[in-house]
């Protein structure tokens, strides 16, 4: 009897150190939901998700996948997809007829005109050497300076450009401190047509006004002071700025002048721009809205569309997205308005979509910002020594979205759409978890 009291103690001591070994032993996690469900950071939020293999109908997870977001600049995707259909391999810049001693210049919102980020700039020199008196063709573009659904007040923002069929030096002005104690403005020429300028002892950043080019600037500011300001433009603007920049190349012109809308002649010649991807990759890379919104409207003249952006959109949508698993809201190229709605099952679509139509996994994975590498994504995935996610990011307030490829561990490759709308914790801790979850499926799947 007493051995088996003995034996029975034992086992019960057993059976607690077992118990006490289970309860401090860390929770591990198996599967992705096990992730997604159980984050304390996603729970209190929308969050939708959708992964899956390339090229099948494997769904590895879901979540909220046929349920609609804000997809912020992740709608850059479905004006990357629109162009890749509606553009060739080089950018259309300019149409153009020659009448005798007059060159007739039909804009076709080419992004890349004089923009700072590129050194092809093919039409300004086909301009600058014709030897003709420039007549520019107004009124091609017929919507409004912003997109719809745009936050009015942001209008003094680097990230909020004027719409406008002749584009010149991104739309904007840099301002920095020259060092001396003074701001300085690029371009310089640019410059020449900003109004007024006055100090105030209150602001710390430049203030634009809403309607014309008149700044107030702060009396005091940082020596590493930088802040790029969108410069108001009208035809007046632009023909004064193109007209400029000729004389400043030391050519003699006769007159640069501006004329009323009249239709492209059917014996207009094109001349073309940048490569397409160079454009694509400032988009996608560096989540650039104005190119965004200027390459819609470079659709629409290419493709002798009325040059507005709803226009384009609206041809898109029926011939491109029509078979896209839910309808989608889409309202302008660079995903700027609220108003845009998306599902995570549509933009794995699209995704599939753009790595068909691209057709070469190197070609593409160098367009998208990649993970430890380059773009919007250079800071997140850098634990390894390759990047294994190449994707979109999609910001704004309360809404933070990542749509893209992703190379798992085994080799095998991924759509996935990763939404996250409407948190009230920070941006920094939603990325991470994000972050955290993708580098998971990496390495475990």
């Amino acid at each position: 009897m007493k051995r088996i009291f003995i034996a029975n103690i034992i086992t019960s001591l057993f059976f607690l150190a077992s118990c006490a070994v289970q309860k401090v032993k860390p929770v591990a996690y198996q599967n992705i939901a096990d992730l997604v469900n159980n984050s304390a950071v996603l729970n209190q939020h929308h969050v939708g998700f959708l992964l899956k293999e390339i090229g099948t109908e494997k769904v590895l997870f879901q979540k909220n996948s046929a349920k609609y977001f804000i997809p912020a600049s992740n709608t850059k995707l479905l004006t990357f997809y629109t162009a890749l259909n509606m553009l060739g391999d080089s950018v259309p810049s300019i149409e153009y007829a020659i009448r005798k001693d007059s060159l007739f210049i039909w804009p076709m919102a080419d992004a890349s005109f004089l923009h700072p980020a590129f050194k092809n700039h093919q039409a300004f020199d086909f301009i600058k050497n014709s030897g003709k008196n420039v007549y520019l063709i107004n009124g091609r573009y017929k919507g409004e300076k912003f997109g719809k659904g745009w936050g009015w007040d942001d209008y003094n923002d680097y990230y909020q450009t004027e719409l406008s069929a002749f584009p010149m030096y991104g739309n904007v002005i840099n301002i920095n401190n020259n060092g001396s104690g003074k701001l300085a403005y690029y371009p310089d020429l640019a410059s020449m047509y900003l109004g007024d300028i006055s100090v105030s002892q209150n602001l710390k950043t430049v203030k634009r006004d809403l309607d014309n080019n008149n700044l107030t600037v702060p009396a005091k500011f940082s020596p590493d002071f930088k802040q790029t300001i969108p410069l108001r433009v009208d035809k007046s603007t632009i023909t004064n700025l193109l007209s400029d920049t000729l004389l400043a190349t030391g050519l003699v012109l006769k007159q640069v002048e501006t004329l009323p809308w009249r239709k492209v002649p059917i014996n207009a010649k094109t001349i073309y721009g940048v490569k397409a991807d160079s454009l694509y990759k400032q988009m996608l890379q560096q989540s650039d809205n104005f190119i965004a919104e200027e390459i819609l409207l470079n659709c629409a003249a290419a493709n002798h569309l009325v040059m507005r952006t709803d226009s384009v959109i609206s041809v898109a949508n029926k011939n491109l997205f029509a078979q896209l698993p839910d309808k989608i809201q889409w309202l302008d190229g660079s995903g700027l308005s609220r108003q845009n709605l998306i599902t995570p099952r549509d933009l794995t679509t699209v995704l599939q979509k753009i790595y068909d139509k691209v057709g070469n996994e190197n070609r593409l994975f160098s367009l998208f910002p990649a993970g430890g590498n380059s773009g919007t994504l250079k800071n997140m995935f850098v634990s390894t020594d390759k990047p294994f996610v190449f994707a979109k990011t999609g910001t704004m307030s309360n809404n933070y979205n990542l749509s893209g490829y992703l190379i798992g561990a085994s080799g095998k490759k991924y759509l996935f759409s990763f939404m996250n709308n409407h948190y009230v914790s920070t941006p920094q801790a939603v990325k991470a978890e994000v972050e955290r979850i993708l580098t998971f499926i990496h390495d475990n799947y």
